[in-house]
Formats: structure tokens, C-alpha cells, sequence
């Protein structure tokens, strides 16, 4: 019986090792002068994911456009594990801000559009633990307006030069939603969007925190989702070059018989399974990504126009909610229809923010 000499093993095991380290190791992409969506899609592809944003003062110095990346932490041309994060810094230039003091705080839009106020969040970072959702306020704040939260009793708003208006406001007596007053020890404050996180402010009577927030002024969130679908299967696709799909919010109901009026919840990542890109984001689409539904038969899994499929699904034939017209409820609140898909033709649909 002929040996293996060990020798000749430990060899095969180290050369096996290597390609499996290899195959974990990617090249990082530069990402300098581009916006986040655009390097979300470049690092999403590398198999990278986007990490912390970092915002810089833009000038007219700085010689690079606003809302462009300056640096990365992980810089080009480097190799990085598969999976890892490459965190940026961006030229900003602030379009909110908060005013506050012991009682009081006071948000104000600045960004030349309605922001939305279900991605916000304000948490506290030392101190006692207190935060508050921005949608106790509502879903959106208008352009030049302003909300407003108070943690004493009060019968009105009180008006600010800052302000065109005080769109809506609220008292909240719950010692766990005072994160700006310093109760409890608390001397700094952060604010997130979409789990991005803006602004570190620091306690103060008064205080003010100005920062960047992403706006459909900003350029980096398209007005629309798209949706392209044939027979057997319906994509999502961002097709945009430069900006962030949003789909935080949405929601389809399939009107198909025998799932009538059944909710499918687009950015819920539990919907797909392992069939899912663990670096991209499903709640904000990047440039050419997409979320692909599929009738579950051969051949299906082709999406109906060219992208990057981040998320895939497949249901049984009887379940595709295009078969039939569907619904589809917006981030604002508003219902829209799209037709139901036509034999042998792409169908496309657009619903509006």
C-alpha cells in the first residue's frame, strides 16, 4: 500500500489554506470624490459593506463637491476580509438645526424639502439611557418649519425666529425621552438616520447642534420606486446612478387570490431568508441594486432588466401578488396601484414617494 508522505500533505494543507484565505480577501475600491449611494454600490459589489459616515465641513476650498466622499478608512488598492466595513468621511455642509435648553428642544428643517421624521432618532450617550423616535412628531416636517418637544407641562408651542412655523409639537413627561436636558448625567446626545449616525450634540441651556441630514433636496434619494416585472418574476430596482432607493415604510398587499389583501414588507431582511447580500442594505437601495421576486420555476431567478440582485425570494406560482393588480403604501402614507402583469411584456410600474 502506497503512503502519503507527510511532507507532501502539509504542503496540499497549506496551499488549501491559502485559497481559502484568498477567497476571503478582497481589494478595496477608491471611493474618493463619490457620493455614499455611489460607493455603497461599488463597496456592496467588491463585497464590502458602507460603513460609519464621518461629516466634514464642506468649503469652497475643500476641492472636492458637497456631499462627496474626502477619505476612507481603509484606503484603495489595500486588501480587506470579505464582509468587512470601509467607514468615510463626507463633505457636508449643515441643513438642520436643533435649539434647545433645559425645557425645550426645537428641530429645524433646513433642507429645502419635507424630511422625513420616521428615520430619525435622538439617544443619549453617557448619563442615564433616554432616547425618542422623531415620529412621536409625525411622518414628515416641511421645508423652513419646525418641531418641537417639551419636558414640562405646556399649553402652546413657542414661536422662533428659526421658524416660518411650528408644524407640530408635543410634552412628553417620560424622564426616558429627555435626552437633550443633562438629567441623569447625560452631557452629550446623538442623532441617527436610518441607523447612520448624524450629529454628536452636547448638552447645554441653551444649546445648538447644526448637521446634515439627507433630504430628496439632497440629491441623494430618488422621488419614486420603481418596479419592472414580467410573468414570472418582479424586480426593484434603483436605477438611478447617484442616489439611495428608500424603502423603509413600504409595503405591498397582494390582492392575488387566494393571498387577498396578505402584507409583504419589502425591507424586512427575515422575508428572504439566506437568499440575501449580507453588505448591502435593504432598506435603502444603492445605485443598480435590486430585490427580486420570483414565481419559484426554472429560469425565473433572471431579473426582468439588468441589476444587482441584493435580496431574492421565490414563491409559488398561485402566491405572486403581480399576478393580479396590487397595492403598495408609501412612507408618507399614501396608496398606490400598479397593474397586473401582461403575458409575453415588461411591465413597469413607478410609485411616488
Amino acid at each position: 500500500m502506497t503512503r502519503t508522505p507527510a511532507l507532501f500533505v502539509l504542503i496540499l494543507s497549506l496551499f488549501l489554506t491559502q485559497i481559502a484565505v484568498a477567497q476571503d480577501v478582497v481589494t478595496v475600491p477608491d471611493l474618493t470624490n463619490l457620493s455614499v449611494p455611489e460607493a455603497a454600490a461599488v463597496l456592496n459589489r467588491a463585497g464590502l459593506a458602507l460603513g460609519a459616515e464621518t461629516g466634514e465641513l464642506w468649503t469652497a476650498e475643500s476641492g472636492l463637491g458637497q456631499n462627496h466622499i474626502k477619505s476612507q478608512s481603509v484606503p484603495a488598492g489595500q486588501a480587506a476580509a470579505r464582509a468587512s466595513a470601509v467607514d468615510i468621511t463626507v463633505l457636508r455642509s449643515p441643513n438642520v438645526i436643533l435649539l434647545y435648553d433645559d425645557n425645550d428642544l426645537t428641530l429645524v428643517n433646513k433642507t429645502g424639502a419635507s424630511l422625513d421624521l420616521s428615520a430619525l432618532f435622538f439617544n443619549t450617550l453617557d448619563g442615564a439611557p433616554s432616547s425618542m423616535a422623531a415620529a412621536r412628531w409625525g411622518s414628515a416636517l416641511r421645508d423652513g418649519q419646525c418641531t418641537q418637544v417639551w419636558s414640562v407641562g405646556r399649553n402652546g408651542p413657542k414661536g422662533l425666529d428659526e421658524c416660518s412655523a411650528i408644524q407640530n409639537w408635543l410634552v412628553t413627561t417620560n424622564p426616558g425621552e429627555h435626552f437633550w436636558t443633562g438629567a441623569g448625567g447625560t452631557t452629550r446626545f446623538a442623532v441617527s438616520q436610518n441607523g447612520i449616525q448624524r450629529a454628536l450634540c452636547a448638552v447645554g441651556n441653551p444649546g445648538r447642534c447644526e448637521f446634515y441630514l439627507s433630504s430628496g433636496s439632497s440629491g441623494e434619494t430618488t422621488e419614486y420606486v420603481y418596479l419592472a416585472y414580467k410573468a414570472d418574476q418582479l424586480a426593484i430596482i434603483n436605477q438611478s446612478t447617484d442616489r439611495w432607493m428608500m424603502l423603509n415604510g413600504y409595503t405591498i398587499y397582494n390582492n392575488n387570490v387566494p393571498q387577498n389583501a396578505l402584507p409583504v414588507t419589502i425591507a424586512d431582511p427575515t422575508l428572504y431568508g439566506g437568499n440575501i447580500n449580507p453588505v448591502a442594505r435593504l432598506n435603502q437601495l444603492a445605485p443598480g441594486q435590486c430585490i427580486l421576486f420570483t414565481n419559484a420555476t426554472p429560469g425565473s431567478d433572471v431579473p426582468p432588466q439588468p441589476c444587482d440582485v441584493i435580496a431574492q425570494l421565490g414563491i409559488s406560482p398561485q402566491l405572486i401578488f403581480w399576478g393580479a393588480s396590487f397595492d403598495m403604501n408609501s412612507i408618507t402614507g399614501g396608496q398606490h396601484s400598479c397593474p397586473a402583469a401582461t403575458a409575453g411584456r415588461l411591465t413597469i410600474c413607478v410609485m411616488p414617494l
